[in-house]
């Protein structure tokens, strides 16, 4: 539809219907949804032509935000305006919200409605909204292009001149990022940067690394110039870092940062450059926003700054940068040198950054400057150099209205010079002090002064301002300015003139409607004839006139000599001379000379133009216009109206004697002619006088004849015919007669004006050619081509190029306003009249056609039209067939798609004629297709290339530059085909600068990477490599798939693209791509594995680098394995590499794996030992050799010390060692600072060096150290004890993790009561965690002295720490100590003291059940404790234990028997998975379903099969022989699922089984807790075959022996012999510290040490040198995790080792040394140092050693503490032989008040206790026993066990507790009981385990009856059975009646035969009434046993035996 149709479809149907809808539903709202739909709905596309308001009115619940999408961009604007239910800022955002995701043109056509909507005043916001738009507005700018920044930045200027007068916008605010460097350094690797920093080698790289890469390094060797040359670098957006990381850079590099802006003070920097501004807002934090106010404004320091240093980054100056600057205290002579500097510098600002100075800065600065010269006018003397020194050249942007509100003195008429031509008209709108008409004048005065230029630019402000209604003046100020442009025209050049013209045309369109400017006005000329004379002198003329000799001579006078001669002789003829020389202007005269001259020579005047009548005057002529304004004033105004309206008097002087003079009519003739009193006739008369001259008029002066005489004259005619139609008979006759020939200045509109019942149609023969235009391009009076066809019936053939010159013109720009059928038409007229088509109408002709007359007409252009029109074109010059296309382009957007297509179908058609390419000639080819289709549809590529001629393709392909080639595949949709792209990139030479160059959009670069990747990786020059991947794929990359980087397309690559590749993916964005950097690396591994090593070769300059693993792996190292690593080359050829610095740099990443950088560090070291350890990486230094270390000064030391102590976790102990060692005995407290956790690394030599106050100054150092030896600990404590003491709670809190190293002598002086504060303390507690046990045991002793009852003690005694609780206070809780009971760590001996108090149900019942019992307290289940517990709560129990992991409930086998007994006869018993599998040990294999065997064995398969005594260890046997029949078992070779179905069974597998089975066995061993010597020879065998998944013995490494897990421990040293000594040394030092971690115990750690030794003296000669070769064995070598690795000779140990070192480091080497002859050695170098006797200190310190010691060597120790005691007597330092034993205890015994107390006790324990003489042990006092653990003294003679059982039984018989369950308290030491006890002991129900029962006294055993065992047993009875065939039970069966067993019904036989039946029956009638007697049982926490009459008789016997007490079993 045409746009008038269109409108009429919304005013006609849409309006109309929903305006008269009387329906129920008025405005279609039943089915309204939202907004968005009603609008498509109702109003569809028309809703274009409806205001928002009138959307609202036809429906209130319309909600415009809801339908932004469908607004057109006035309509949102519109929305600015109106009230909405929104908050205004509301609407605000939302718009803007829109706005901004919207194509950029919207955004674009929104600006310019914003704008035209403000401009013409149309939006008056709150000050509020208008600071939430600019907000709005600088957001959109951050991000936006430069073309829509443009537009906002006049949208600002546009809106800044519509603010309320107390509006501030930019009132200053400051903002100030944050750097932190942990954010900012994530992820950022400094580390080649950091090796050209330390080196000064950046020279040329300064702009290779990233801001952030510069942020994060340290830039101590940063100089000015590095960083002078980095804030200079030029870099991408993308790479300018952020503010954060530059504000942390230049803090980092603040000492040089003054002399590197001082270099870079004379540089210019695009204003575009992307880090400038963030360079400068740094700089403004770091130093102007830290100095005082009083420097700020201290002249030398500003100019300092702004005026050089900052100078060069000025052009790019931020918004915050500015708003900062304008809230300092700046004072105006500060601001005002600042927005000079500004000045001088803003033309290289961009235009968005001058409105920002004045924005932001300069408005800031003078709106809020509150001090006492808020506007800068302390200094003002005038308006000009106020504006120059306050706003400079950025006065351009604030309106007049605004300078005088800052400074009200301003006068602006005084800075005109300074004033923008905006500016300058502003001054006519506003109100100033001085009268408009002054105004205007003083502007003109100053104009027409200036540069034609600068006038012709006021001008064109003047039309603006004035066409967009802005100027509004009365009528006499229009009248001042028409009359100052007449003025002007009178002098103006012909440009200005023109423009002066169009500028009275554009002010009369806006008059007032009563405002007339010409109305007629007649001035008088006065010719005062003194005035005129003054100075001239006449004498010469006056002499040729009285003699009549003037012949030829009339034009060498001035009019003024003519004026001022006596003109008597003057005749005719002379005066015809005279009044026809065509004078030059400024020999003109002037008016009153003419009028003086000719009023003297009036006689002659008449005569004188009759004379001249004839004549032709030039229309420039000089004279003529004044000449004829004088003849008017002498002959025309002094006659009689009667007489000026006659006929023949008015024919006599316009026909005839003012004829020659017309063409110069001036206006002041023209007005006095409008004013006199003429009839129609007379004017008539006079304008087709006019009219018969106007050829020879200037087009100023036709037009004034038209403006000032016939304007004139019709517009104040007051006669009766006011028209003149009178005397007419048609609009062309009145037109003829009333405008003449000067019609052509009247527009119909105006014609109708002057003459109401004037009708165009009916004038067409009299209208002019631009008539005709005007009537055709006047909307609605052409309608139908008919009409069209009249019209141009008038338009000859030859004027048909004029007519539509003028029609083209008219319509332009407003064709929408013209029906389709007009414009059609008279395209039509041009196809069928001029004859375009035809070969003999010249190209210019037709150029001009195009280029002037048809763009109007091609205005939607129809289908049928193009072919005419491409006729036009046909055979034409090519430039011509180019306007052609250009034209239809220019109106593309008018087309339909049917018309375009069409178009594009012709431009084809003509690019594939046979000629086609004459008018391509040798320019790019892209750009002639272009050209050719232009905006219309550009073909595919496809088509593109099917347009070259294919001989010369590669030719015109390469005719692109790649702006072009870019311009193409740029186009939507133009790659059709991909190999089609390929094909034009490989014939393209330019492909590399191309890709570098050009942004191709996501769809062309996809398809485009895969065609020039293999170019790029084929790549072999180093420049071309850099320039592919730095330069030419850099947007291609993100494109690169799996399949690309995949082996098979990188397999071949140039060595240095493959470098490049490498570098380049390490920084890639793996977000979006189908690929991971691990598939990376893999690419990686395979291209480096097809040679060893590959791309390495020394010869080759570009091969030759050793950063090999920096080139070809790079940031990939995270992936690379020390497997993979060592396919790429052998150690030898890969240590090569490792010393490089930047591979070096590469072992930054902590990901890699530790065996890796261990490898690779040792690497380094194998290359070069002398490596400094400051060199490597941070992480790399935590593995180095502890060695290198030893070189690092004291000062280094401490610098490695503060990166070491923060980076690295556990760090090697050699490492601290060597560092300390440097510091040698010069440690003090500053040092162990610096040590912090490696003061642990100190040797006992250095601890005592150190004065104790030193010590105190560095205690909370040496507090929170942590892994303190006890010995370090008690050397430190000692010392500290002499200037402090140790002696309440504080103290102990002050010591921290030293509190270890309290002897416990000292806790036995503190007060309990202090002690129970400090056990309150959850740290301290932690540390007395690690404190010796005897320590513990006493500090718990003494929390019991406080108080020690039974809930006092739960309370008080810390949960970890209850384990040191003596049993004998464990006894009588109550249910409130249930759940703190449940929550403390207790041993097993412990919990089953009370475990049958916790556990019955009522108990667990407070827990929630008994599932949530503790393991520690489960671990407390015996037959004894859950005798008198219900059997449901019991199984409830052993379901309970089901536990695995961590938590599992360590259970032995007594417990594990009961538990089977005491559920065996429940129906769930084959529910395997609901009990322990440990508990299915025991199991009575008869009771399994053979149906479910392999469900039993499925879950025994994780019991612990080591749990089985020695006596019951057939039942592993039994076991395995009855999973062989479950699972079929036939052979040893078994499968994998057998083995997983057997589990932990596996690990008591014979050697066949190994040797035999499937791999998964090895795998399955591994678990198992020890290997016998058979089961470790056969894996060694599995192993060394070959055929397990370890490959060959050969091609074994470190890893290997890693992945081995326990093996090792258990190998051989023929094993080993297949490592070399490193690969030995390097495992060793990795698996110490997992054996160390798992608890396995010195004697296995030893076993292995001896069998690698053995292996390396079995490869090395024999060494008879007994000089100390293999190098002295130092601290540092000591602290080796191998020590003493590297001695396996032990001769070179005693030679290396000194008794100095042994002395100093005694505690580091006994727990490094296992070998006996080794520790004898160092025992040696001990006693070697103290000549008689070892200091107690260090006797403490012996661990392993002591147990090579002799009798001898005891006697020589210092052995008074119990602290020394238990350290020597400490189990993990190996088994005591106990003859040594007894030698160390009577040692500490001999010592005076020493005795064996209950802590010597736990400290010598049972097995060395039973080493004692009887005498010694005779002497333990029953309270000694009493409060010590349970002891093992199973080991013991009988006569000792004897005693030890009676003080036993007397300790715990003669407490007070009357409570304590006697039997777990002695069970320990019933050993040494005699029958009688055990016999009594048989009656009272306590369930005695086997173990216990078969460790009783023989004898015991032997005298007890079939029903007194029975009884003693209980629940444990039927496991009788399974120890019959122990010697004892074996014994005791033997001497019984078989009858008598047969009574206990376990099948047990072996008895003796019986005497008699009868004997027998009643016996077993006896036996069988007595065994099965049970106890009752009672539910409840403390139930007491009621018992038979047995138990009731052994109660009898403890009354008489115990006296008084009373003793509950």
């Amino acid at each position: 539809m045409l746009s008038g149709r269109r409108l009429s479809v919304f005013t006609h149907f849409i309006t109309g219907f929903l305006t008269t809808n009387n329906t129920a539903d008025p405005g279609c709202l039943s089915s309204f949804n939202n907004s968005t739909q009603w609008l498509t709905d109702n109003l569809g596309p028309f809703s274009e032509f409806v205001s928002i308001s009138e959307l609202i009115r036809l429906n209130p619940r319309f909600k415009p935000l809801e339908a932004l999408q469908l607004l057109t961009p006035d309509q949102k604007v519109d929305l600015l305006r109106l009230t909405l239910p929104e908050n205004k800022d509301v609407v605000i955002n939302t718009l803007f919200d829109y706005m901004t995701k919207a194509p950029e043109r919207d955004f674009s056509e929104f600006l310019s409605s914003l704008v035209r909507f403000t401009e013409m005043g149309k939006l008056l916001l709150s000050c509020s909204s208008y600071k939430t738009l600019f907000t709005r507005l600088d957001d959109a700018m951050a991000t936006t292009t430069s073309d829509v920044a443009s537009a906002i930045t006049y949208t600002k200027l546009a809106l800044l001149k519509q603010l309320p007068s107390d509006c501030i916008i930019y009132s200053g605010q400051c903002n100030a990022p944050m750097a932190n460097e942990t954010d900012i350094c994530r992820g950022v690797n400094s580390t080649e940067l950091q090796i050209l920093l330390d080196r000064s080698t950046m020279a040329g790289r300064h702009c290779s690394f990233s801001v952030e890469e510069f942020a994060c390094a340290s830039l101590s060797g940063l100089t000015a110039g590095d960083l002078a040359a980095m804030l200079g670098c030029d870099r991408l957006s993308n790479s300018s870092g952020s503010k954060p990381a530059w504000k942390l850079l230049l803090s980092k590099a603040s000492k040089v940062l003054d002399q590197a802006l001082d270099l870079l003070s004379n540089s210019t920097l695009r204003p575009e450059h992307p880090s400038a501004s963030m360079i400068l807002d740094s700089i403004r934090e770091l130093r102007l926003h830290v100095v005082n106010k009083t420097l700020l404004n201290n002249p030398a320091f500003v100019q300092l700054w702004f005026g050089r240093r900052l100078r060069p980054f000025l052009p790019a100056v931020s918004n915050d940068f500015l708003s900062c600057l304008a809230i300092e205290s700046l004072d105006c002579s500060t601001y005002q040198y600042i927005v000079k500097t500004f000045s001088e510098v803003q033309s290289r600002m961009l235009s968005g950054r001058r409105l920002s100075v004045f924005t932001h800065f300069i408005t800031g600065f003078l709106t809020t400057n509150n001090t006492a010269d808020p506007g800068c006018l302390s200094s003002f003397n005038n308006s000009t150099q106020w504006l120059t020194d306050n706003l400079g050249p950025f006065s351009e942007f604030v309106s007049i209205s605004e300078l005088i509100r800052l400074n009200p003195r301003f006068k602006p008429l005084e800075a005109l010079q300074l004033l923008t031509p905006d500016q300058k008209v502003d001054l006519l709108r506003l109100t100033l002090p001085e009268n408009k008409d002054v105004v205007i004048n003083t502007l003109f005065d100053y104009m027409t002064k200036a540069l034609e230029r600068g006038f012709s630019e006021f001008l064109s402000s003047l039309v603006r301002f004035t066409e967009m209604g802005k100027l509004l003046l009365s009528c006499s100020s229009y009248k001042t300015l028409f009359t100052r442009l007449d003025d002007a025209m009178a002098t103006a050049t012909s440009d200005v003139a023109s423009a002066i013209t169009y500028t009275k045309l554009a002010l009369l369109k806006q008059l007032p409607s009563d405002c007339i400017i010409y109305s007629g006005q007649c001035n008088a000329t006065m010719a005062n004839e003194t005035d005129i004379c003054r100075g001239v002198n006449s004498t010469e003329l006056q002499i040729l006139l009285d003699r009549s000799t003037m012949a030829g001579r009339h034009c060498s006078f001035s009019v003024e000599e003519f004026a001022c001669a006596s003109l008597s002789g003057l005749t005719a003829g002379d005066l015809a001379a005279m009044l026809g020389c065509d004078r030059l202007s400024n020999s003109s005269g002037s008016k009153p000379a003419w009028k003086l001259l000719l009023s003297k020579a009036s006689k002659v005047l008449d005569q004188a133009l009759d004379l001249l009548s004839n004549s032709t005057l030039r229309p420039e002529h000089p004279s003529a216009s004044m000449i004829l304004d004088s003849i008017r004033e002498l002959r025309l105004h002094v006659v009689n109206k009667t007489l000026l309206n006659n006929p023949a008097f008015v024919q006599l002087w316009f026909g005839r004697r003012l004829r020659p003079f017309l063409p110069a009519v001036s206006n002041d003739f023209l007005s006095c002619l409008a004013i006199e009193s003429l009839d129609c006739s007379t004017y008539q008369y006079i304008v087709k006088t006019f009219s018969e001259v106007q050829s020879r008029m200037l087009s100023g002066r036709r037009l004034s004849v038209f403006t000032h005489f016939i304007t004139g004259f019709l517009t104040t005619n007051n006669t009766a015919d006011p028209a003149c139609s009178s005397n007419t008979v048609s609009s062309s006759d009145w037109m003829q007669k009333n405008l003449g020939g000067f019609s052509v200045f009247v527009s119909i509109q105006e014609l109708q004006k002057l003459y109401p019942n004037f009708s165009p149609m009916e004038a067409l023969p009299s209208l002019s050619v631009g008539q005709l235009v005007d009537l055709s391009t006047t909307p609605g009076l052409l309608t139908t081509p008919d009409q069209v066809a009249m019209v141009m019936k008038y338009v000859p053939d030859q004027m048909l190029a004029v007519f539509f010159d003028e029609f083209s013109v008219a319509i332009k720009g407003n064709e929408h306003t013209m029906s389709s059928a007009v414009r059609s038409a008279m395209l039509e007229v041009v196809f069928n009249r001029a004859n375009l088509s035809h070969p003999s109408v010249e190209d210019s002709v037709v150029s001009e056609w195009l280029n002037n007359r048809l763009p109007p007409l091609v205005v939607s252009l129809i289908p049928s039209q193009v072919n005419p029109y491409f006729q036009i074109l046909v055979g034409r010059n090519c430039s011509i067939e180019q306007q052609g296309v250009t034209l239809l382009n220019s109106t593309i957007l008018t087309l339909t798609p049917d018309s375009q297509k069409e178009i594009y179908n012709h431009i084809v058609l003509a690019l594939k004629a046979p000629s086609a390419l004459r008018c391509y000639g040798i320019g790019s080819f892209y750009r002639f297709v272009e050209d050719s289709f232009l905006g219309f549809q550009f073909p595919n590529l496809t088509t593109f290339l099917s347009l070259m001629p294919r001989d010369q393709k590669h030719l015109l392909v390469n005719s692109m530059p790649p702006s072009d080639l870019g311009n193409l595949l740029r186009r939507p949709g133009v790659v059709d085909n991909g190999a089609q792209l390929c094909d034009l990139y490989s014939s393209y030479v330019q492909t590399p600068v191309f890709l570098e160059t050009e942004s191709l959009p996501v769809d062309v670069r996809r398809p485009t990477l895969p065609c020039v990747w293999p170019m790029a990786l084929s790549s072999t020059r180093r420049s071309e490599v850099n320039a592919w991947f730095d330069r030419s794929l850099q947007n291609y990359l993100v494109f690169l798939s799996k399949s690309l980087i995949s082996p098979d397309v990188t397999h071949n690559t140039s060595c240095l693209a493959f470098q490049k590749l490498v570098s380049v993916l390490g920084q890639y964005n793996y977000t979006a791509v189908d690929f991971v950097r691990e598939d990376v690396f893999n690419t990686i591994r395979n291209y480096l594995q097809s040679a060893t090593p590959r791309c390495y070769d020394p010869t080759n300059p570009e091969l030759n680098s050793t950063a090999w693993f920096a080139e070809y792996i790079g940031p990939f190292m995270p992936f690379l394995t020390l497997e993979v690593l060592q396919t790429f080359g052998s150690d030898k050829t890969l240590q090569v590499f490792t010393v490089n610095p930047l591979n070096i740099a590469l072992l930054n990443h902590s990901v890699l794996p530790q065996n890796l950088t261990n490898y690779y560090t040792a690497l380094i070291y194998q290359q070069d030992s002398n490596f400094n350890p400051l060199l490597l990486p941070l992480l790399c230094r935590c593995i180095a050799p502890g060695m290198a270390f030893t070189q690092l000064t004291p000062g280094e030391s401490m610098i490695m010390l503060q990166s070491l102590t923060i980076v690295c976790q556990n760090l090697n102990s050699q490492i601290s060692a060597a560092l300390t060692n440097n510091f040698g005995n010069n440690i003090n407290s500053n040092t162990i600072s610096a040590l912090g956790n490696e003061s642990t690394s100190m040797s006992m030599g250095q601890i005592k060096a150190i004065p104790p106050q030193q010590l105190v100054n560095a205690l909370f150092t040496l507090s929170n150290v942590i892994d303190w030896n006890e010995g370090q600990a008690k050397s430190i404590i000692e010392s500290l004890m002499t200037v402090m003491q140790i002696n309440d709670s504080s103290s102990l809190f002050t010591l921290g993790t030293l509190v270890i190293g309290v002897p416990s002598r000292v806790f036995r002086k503190i007060h309990g009561s202090e002690i129970l504060v400090a056990s309150r303390n959850p740290s301290l507690v932690g540390h007395m965690m690690s404190a010796p046990k005897v320590v513990q045991q006493i500090f718990v002793t003494q929390i019991l002295s406080v108080n020690s009852t039974s809930e006092a003690i739960i309370q008080n005694v810390p949960d970890e720490m209850a384990t040191e609780i003596p049993r004998v206070f464990l006894q009588s809780f109550t249910a409130g100590s249930i759940t703190k009971l449940n929550k403390m760590k207790w041993k097993r001996q412990q919990a089953e003291l009370f475990f049958g108090e916790i556990a019955v149900e009522s108990a667990t019942a407070v827990l929630g059940s008994a599932n949530n019992l503790s393991s520690s307290v489960l671990q407390g289940f015996t037959c004894t404790s859950v005798r008198t517990i219900e059997k449901v709560q019991v199984k409830n129990l052993v379901k309970a234990c089901r536990r695995k992991g961590t938590n599992k409930v360590k259970l032995v086998e007594s417990q594990l028997t009961c538990m089977f007994n005491r559920i065996r006869g429940e129906p769930d018993i084959n529910s395997f998975d609901l009990f322990p599998p440990d508990v299915l040990l025991y199991y009575d294999y008869s009771l399994v379903p053979q149906s479910n065997c392999r469900l039993y064995f499925e879950q025994l398969s994780d019991a612990d099969f080591s749990v089985f005594s020695s006596e019951l260890s057939y039942k592993r046997t039994a076991l395995f022989d009855n999973a062989r029949n479950c699972l079929g078992i036939t052979t040893t070779n078994l499968t994998r699922a057998q083995i997983t179905v057997l589990g932990n069974m596996c690990c008591y597998l014979n050697a066949s089984y190994i040797l035999n089975s499937d791999e998964f066995i090895l795998e399955k061993l591994k678990t198992c807790p020890d290997l016998s010597a058979a089961q470790a020879a056969a894996v060694e065998t599995r192993l060394i075959s070959g055929t397990t998944r370890y490959r060959l013995a050969s091609t074994w490494t470190e890893t290997t022996l890693r992945n081995l897990d326990i093996f090792p421990l258990y190998m051989s040293s023929g094993f080993y012999a297949n490592f070399d000594k490193t690969t030995k040394r390097s495992f060793l030092r990795y698996y110490l510290k997992v054996l160390k971690t798992d608890g396995v115990s010195r004697e296995k750690i030893g076993e292995m040490k001896a069998k690698i030794r053995q292996s390396i003296r079995s490869r090395a000669k024999r060494q008879t040198v007994t000089e100390c070769t293999a190098g002295e064995i130092t601290k540092v070598i000591i602290y080796d995790d191998t020590f003493p690795f590297d001695y396996d000779d032990i001769n070179q140990f005693n030679s290396c080792l000194s008794a100095v070192v042994v002395r100093d480091n005694l505690e580091v080497i006994t727990q490094k040394v296992d070998q006996q002859d080794y520790l004898k050695i160092v025992l040696s170098k001990l006693q070697e140092a103290y000549s008689t006797i070892i200091p107690e200190d260090q006797v403490q310190m012996l661990g392993p050693a002591s147990r090579v010691a002799s009798a001898d060597q005891v006697n020589r120790w210092n052995i008074t503490q119990v602290d020394t005691l238990a350290s020597l007597m400490d189990t993990t330092n190996g088994t005591l032989d106990p003859s040594l034993a007894r030698a160390i205890i009577s040692k500490y015994l001999s010592v005076e008040g020493n005795k064996l107390d209950s802590v010597e006790l736990n400290a010598i324990r049972g097995p060395n206790l039973c080493s004692l003489d009887i005498e010694v042990l005779g002497n333990i006092s029953q309270q000694s026993l009493r409060n010590a653990d349970a002891l093992d003294v199973s080991n013991c003679t009988s006569d000792k066990l004897k005693v030890l059982f009676n003080i036993t039984l007397q300790a715990f018989q003669t407490t007070t507790r009357s409570s304590v369950p006697l039997y777990p308290l002695i069970q320990p030491y019933l050993g040494g009981a005699s029958s009688e006890f055990v016999k009594r002991l048989s009656a009272s129900n306590i369930n005695m385990d086997l173990q216990t029962f078969v460790n009783l006294d023989k004898s015991v055993v032997q005298s007890l009856l079939v029903r007194e065992v029975a009884t003693l047993l209980g629940d444990n009875l039927p496991d009788l059975k399974s120890f019959e065939n122990t010697p004892i039970v074996r014994s005791w069966i033997s001497s019984q009646l078989q009858s008598e067993l047969n009574t206990l019904n376990i099948g047990i036989t072996g008895g003796r035969a019986d005497s008699s039946v009868t004997t027998s029956s009643t016996a077993t009638t006896k036996i069988t009434t007595t065994a099965v007697t049970t106890a009752k049982t009672t539910k409840g926490a403390g139930a007491r046993i009621h018992g038979d009459v047995a138990g009731f008789t052994f109660f009898v016997f403890l009354a008489l035996l115990v006296s008084s007490n009373q003793v509950l079993i």
